[in-house]
C-alpha cells in the first residue's frame, strides 16, 4: 500500500506541531505527560494572574496554574492549581499567596505549608491570599520620604515669602547703605592699619630701647626681690610683737586701775568734781550777768560807790 505525498506531509506537520507543543510548555516548566494533583483556591482579584504561571513552596517549583475561571455569583475567580510534584502533601492550613515574580509585573503563586497534621485531598479548596509587588512595596516604602519632600518644599515655600518680605525695597536700599558703610569701615582699617605699620617702621628704635628699659627694670625688681629676701624679716616680726604685747600690757594695768591713768579712767571722784566745779562756774557766769556791779567798781572821779544790796 503507497502512501500519497499528501499524507506523508499532513503527518510530518502533526509530529511538527505536537513536538513544538511539547516544547513549549518544557520551556515553560510544563510537562503534558504528566498530570498531577488538582486544588483550587478562590481570590477577589488575581492581579494579572494567568494560566500556566508557576507556583513554588519555599522557592521551588511544584506546579503551575492549569485554569482560571470567574465566578459570577460570588464575583470571584477559581483558579486551578496542579500540583505536579508527587511527593508534595498539602497540609489543611497551607495558604496560596499570589505574589510578583519580578520587576516585569509577572505573577506567581507562592505555596505556604502549614503545620497541621491533616492533609487536603485531591479538589480541595485552599486557603488563598495575595502579595503586594515589588512596584507596590517600594511606592508604600517611599511614603514616609514622600511626606518629609513635601514638608521640606512647604518650609522652604515659607522661608523664600518671609525672605522676599524681608528683602523688600527699603530693606534692600538699607542692606546697600549697610554694605556701603561696612566698606568704608574696611578702608578706614586698612588705612588705620597702613598708619600703624609706618609707626611701627619709625618708631622701631624706640620701641627697642622701651623694651630694653624693662627687661633692666624686671632685672632691678628681681635684685630688690633677693634683698627683700635677704632682710631680717623674723626679728622685725619678733619685735613687732614684743612691741603689741608691751602696749597690750599697759592697757590691762590701766583697766586694773594702776597708776595715774588706771584712776583716771576707772575713779569718777574726778569726774564728778569737774561737773560740781562746771556748776559753780556756771552759776557764777549767770550772775555776773545779771549783777556785774557786784564785781567791777569803776568811778571817773574816784567817788565810792554805794555797797549793793545783798
Amino acid at each position: 500500500m503507497s502512501i500519497s505525498k499528501e499524507l506523508r506531509v499532513g503527518i510530518v506537520v502533526i509530529i511538527s506541531l505536537g513536538l513544538f507543543y511539547y516544547g513549549f510548555n518544557y520551556l515553560k516548566g510544563s510537562n503534558i505527560f504528566k498530570t498531577g494533583s488538582f486544588y483550587y483556591a478562590e481570590y477577589p482579584n488575581v492581579n494579572g494572574l494567568s494560566v500556566d504561571d508557576p507556583i513554588f513552596t519555599k522557592g521551588f517549583r511544584v506546579g503551575k496554574v492549569s485554569s482560571t475561571k470567574l465566578n459570577m455569583e460570588t464575583g470571584k475567580i477559581l483558579v486551578q492549581l496542579q500540583i505536579t510534584n508527587e511527593e508534595i502533601k498539602i497540609p489543611s492550613n497551607s495558604e496560596a499567596i499570589i505574589a510578583s515574580s519580578g520587576l516585569l509585573g509577572g505573577k506567581e503563586i507562592n505555596l505556604k505549608l502549614g503545620d497541621s497534621q491533616e492533609y487536603l485531598e485531591i479538589n480541595d479548596t485552599l486557603s488563598s491570599g495575595t502579595e503586594g509587588d515589588l512596584i507596590d512595596s517600594f511606592t508604600s516604602s517611599l511614603e514616609p520620604f514622600e511626606k518629609s519632600a513635601m514638608d521640606a518644599v512647604t518650609s522652604i515655600d515659607s522661608v523664600m515669602k518671609l525672605v522676599q518680605s524681608v528683602l523688600n525695597q527699603k530693606n534692600r536700599n538699607a542692606l546697600d547703605h549697610g554694605l556701603a558703610d561696612l566698606s568704608i569701615t574696611l578702608s578706614n582699617l586698612n588705612s588705620a592699619s597702613a598708619g600703624l605699620d609706618n609707626l611701627i617702621a619709625t618708631e622701631k628704635g624706640r620701641l627697642s630701647n622701651i623694651i630694653t628699659n624693662l627687661n633692666t627694670m624686671s632685672k632691678n625688681l628681681s635684685a630688690f626681690s633677693d634683698t627683700l629676701t635677704d632682710m631680717e624679716i623674723k626679728q622685725t616680726i619678733a619685735e613687732a610683737n614684743l612691741a603689741l604685747s608691751n602696749a597690750n600690757g599697759i592697757l590691762t594695768k590701766i583697766n586694773e586701775g594702776e597708776g595715774t591713768m588706771g584712776q583716771l579712767v576707772n575713779n569718777d571722784t574726778l569726774y564728778m568734781n569737774l561737773e560740781s566745779a562746771s556748776k559753780n562756774l556756771d552759776k557764777l557766769m549767770i550772775d555776773f550777768q545779771e549783777h556785774p556791779k557786784r564785781y567791777v567798781h569803776f568811778s571817773l572821779f574816784g567817788k565810792k560807790e554805794k555797797e549793793p544790796e545783798p
